[in-house]
């Protein structure tokens, strides 16, 4: 027996010894001897895989038909389509009688008092007369006029003698000064009606065509004034067909909610001048228009395409210098009075020139670097009174196309500018750079609200 378990055990040992190793145990002869060059080798199997990766990834890739993205186009503006104006009459109310009993009053008798308190507006019997002018306008004018007399056939602009009431000459006086506003007046004129009555006509005719006048300057008003409250309210134009990089919400859909709320005032006037925004933006630009005419800057015949570096020698340097002498604040000359008396008309663009130079363009609001470059130089030339005027004309059209009201906090991005900030409680909390495409890839034009903000992104400029 005790034999026996010696071999046993011999053979269970021999067992354990000869039972192979796992993979991950498992090592070569030359792994032992070499392992830096066994290292290295696999390595190089490594990135030998990883090219032949690589390779087989671009044949794949070359057999793809390739994707284009297709960038934002530019358009040629088309103005609303335009609709003809028709107003049904309305259908008679007849009054409500006095429950009577048939059996005492005699069915003429009723039918008499029925036709006495049958309610019928002026409008209404113009209309059923057949007088109806033919008026065009803007697709959604249309039908929010059509919505409205439907209902409501009233004469709101004229009194009872068929003229222009007070509510109608004060809107003539804010539609007059449209351009207060940025926008133009002549877009805004109402139209005369067109009837030719001659003294042989009958009286028939006579009041036909009195009744043609009456619905034609009541609906003519209406039209411009509605074309008005859009204009103000959400712009004269729709930005979204000037070019694929706007995005701004459509609002035609509102024109009755506006129409019904300039009609349901007393003083419609103020309705319409409320409509424009009312935001510090908006004002500034508009006091900053009100005061062209005024207050114009003198045109400065300067070179713009120049470039005058300190230590550089330039003919138009004493056009320059005296330019700042005229556009500088009283500060900055007094700050550079012994530099400006001093001034000989040299072309040698000095150091002390170019302190100069640094003071008025912080002052101006450019970079202070003391190059004399386009910027200055249009600045120091100044802009024409009609340039100017276009620039804010259409900042306020654009200021339309955005919600009136931005909310306490809110970040605006000027594009132009480079710039976003953050405001809060109307005061700037931050402002940093930010980058706003080329020409070829530009960032759209859109406003929304802010959801989520990545802190330290992966990406950089």
């Amino acid at each position: 027996m005790k034999a026996l378990a010696v071999v046993m055990a011999t053979l269970v040992a021999g067992s354990v010894l000869t039972t192979p190793a796992s993979s991950a145990q498992r090592k070569t002869l030359f792994e032992v001897l070499f392992p830096k060059a066994h290292e290295h080798r696999l390595k190089r199997e490594q990135a030998r895989q990883e090219e032949l990766r690589k390779k087989l990834a671009l044949e794949e890739l070359k057999k793809r038909k390739p994707v284009r993205v297709a960038t934002s186009r530019f358009y040629n503006y088309r103005v609303p389509k335009r609709a003809t104006l028709k107003i049904e009459p309305k259908k008679w109310e007849v009054a409500a009688v006095a429950s009577v009993a048939s059996q005492t009053v005699p069915s003429d008798e009723l039918e008499t008092q029925a036709v006495s308190n049958l309610k019928q507006s002026q409008m209404t019997t113009d209309l059923l007369s057949e007088s109806m002018p033919k008026l065009a306008a803007e697709e959604y004018v249309i039908k929010a006029l059509n919505e409205y007399y439907s209902s409501q056939q009233n004469y709101f602009w004229l009194n009872e003698h068929g003229e222009w009431n007070a509510k109608a000459r004060s809107v003539f006086k804010l539609l007059e000064n449209s351009g207060d506003f940025g926008m133009d007046a002549n877009d805004y004129k109402v139209s005369k009606p067109q009837t030719n009555v001659v003294e042989n006509d009958s009286e028939n005719t006579g009041q036909s065509s009195q009744a043609h006048d009456r619905v034609h300057m009541e609906l003519s008003m209406s039209i411009v004034v509605l074309r008005y409250a859009m204009d103000a309210k959400f712009g004269r134009i729709n930005p979204n067909r000037l070019s694929g990089y706007h995005d701004f919400p459509v609002h035609y859909e509102k024109a009755q909610s506006v129409f019904s709320s300039v009609m349901e005032h007393a003083l419609p006037a103020n309705v319409l001048r409320g409509m424009h925004p009312e935001n510090q933006k908006f004002l500034a630009l508009k006091r900053e228009l009100g005061s062209l005419s005024v207050d114009q800057d003198e045109i400065i015949d300067l070179p713009v395409k120049v470039i005058i570096r300190p230590g550089n020698a330039h003919e138009s340097l004493p056009e320059f210098v005296s330019a700042i002498g005229k556009r500088g604040s009283d500060k900055l000359k007094s700050d550079f009075q012994e530099i400006l008396s001093g001034y000989d008309g040299g072309t040698q663009y000095s150091n002390e020139l170019a302190a100069l130079v640094k003071a008025y363009q912080k002052e101006a609001g450019l970079g202070a670097d003391g190059v004399i470059g386009p910027n200055t130089a249009s600045k120091l030339a100044g802009i024409k009174p009609e340039t100017k005027e276009r620039q804010l004309v259409l900042a306020m059209e654009r200021m339309r196309w955005l919600p009136h009201e931005l909310g306490e906090r809110h970040v605006f991005i000027n594009q132009p500018e480079y710039r976003a900030r953050y405001i809060e409680a109307g005061s700037e909390a931050l402002s940093m750079r930010v980058v706003v495409g080329k020409k070829s890839n530009q960032t759209n034009f859109f406003y929304d609200e802010i959801e989520h903000i990545v802190y330290n992104p992966y990406w950089g400029v």
